[in-house]
């Protein structure tokens, strides 16, 4: 096993400084399952290539934890049904991207471990996160974490079982489409702090709640839906802003949307009707503005001027 290893090592080394020399581009493959390591090409390309372009095509069953710190255009792919487990037992993300512009992790398997995070994207960096399925097992904490001004690009993912499937926290952006956020124990989304959650057909069913936002701005657009979660669909806590256009707010063990003290919810177009509360959109007492509520076809407490409520938006 250690000569193949080496043998390894001194073929991407090889490949390495031909790039670096030539094209300033690399293009390697990892077969985990030939006890290839994806810790040792991203060392060698953060010496010798940090700026990229670098593809790292990966096969087979793999096990680690990953950074990618102060790298470019690097792109994590698989084509064969590569999978990526954690192995620090929950402490560490599985996939950890820090500082760094134009990243992408296409097509794997991601299993967490109790209390960790399956990818976190963090420091300024830009992520694009498409086709992946993110396992949580039950117990994980975030399935995606984006964090400290980072700006994430999500499609057609799958993120289930986790504690929270999207924490976005500290003047981050996400945007999503056609992803799937489903079985996560506490939300699907939770928005925080200066934050923003943009999505377009997505899905965010069957979690504990769909959608938390603090403090922050969400848009909801396109036909997805927030449906089937075991408490309310979208909560709009204090000094946010939701804005619904398009999707299907249903079925919510509480209400559709609840808006929370000095926020405003605005229903462009959106279907907010049979949520089990017994109100689909609920005003709180305090400071809170809703408009264009009769667009929604839902039941609610909340009162606005009539002539708001017929004017176009």
């Amino acid at each position: 096993m250690r000569q193949r290893a080496t043998v390894f090592a001194f073929f991407l080394s090889v490949a390495i400084g031909a790039a670096s020399q030539y094209a300033q581009a690399a293009n390697l493959s990892v077969n985990c399952d030939r006890h290839e390591s994806i810790s040792k090409v991203l060392r060698l390309l953060a010496k010798t290539n940090p700026l990229g372009p670098n593809t790292i095509a990966v096969s087979g069953s793999c096990r680690g934890n990953f950074v990618i710190k102060s790298m470019d255009r690097v792109t994590l792919i698989t084509r064969n049904g590569g999978s990526i487990t954690d192995r620090s037992n929950g402490s560490l993300a599985v996939v950890d991207i820090e500082d760094s512009r134009s990243v992408t992790v296409q097509g794997f398997t991601i299993n967490g471990g109790g209390g960790g995070i399956g990818i976190q994207c963090s420091t300024a960096s830009v992520c694009y996160l498409t086709g992946n399925t993110l396992q949580g097992g039950g117990t994980g904490h975030f399935g995606v974490n984006v964090v400290r001004g980072s700006r994430a690009f999500l499609e057609s993912n799958v993120i289930e079982n986790w504690g929270r499937g999207a924490f976005i926290f500290g003047g981050a952006e996400v945007f999503s489409s056609h992803d799937v956020f489903r079985s996560n124990g506490g939300s699907a989304i939770a928005v925080l702090n200066r934050s923003y959650f943009e999505s377009s057909n997505s899905s965010l069913d069957n979690n504990g709640v769909g959608i938390e936002a603090g403090g922050s701005g969400v848009f909801l657009g396109g036909s997805g839906t927030v449906s089937g979660n075991t408490f309310d669909g979208v909560r709009v806590l204090a000094a946010s802003e939701v804005i619904v256009q398009g999707p299907t707010i249903t079925d919510n063990g509480g209400v559709g949307v609840q808006v929370m003290d000095s926020s405003f919810a605005g229903f462009l177009a959106a279907s907010v009707t049979g949520n089990l509360s017994g109100l689909d959109i609920d005003c709180e007492p305090q400071f809170s503005t809703a408009r264009f509520v009769d667009r929604t076809g839902g039941i609610t407490n909340c009162v606005e001027p009539a002539s708001a409520a017929q004017r176009e938006p």
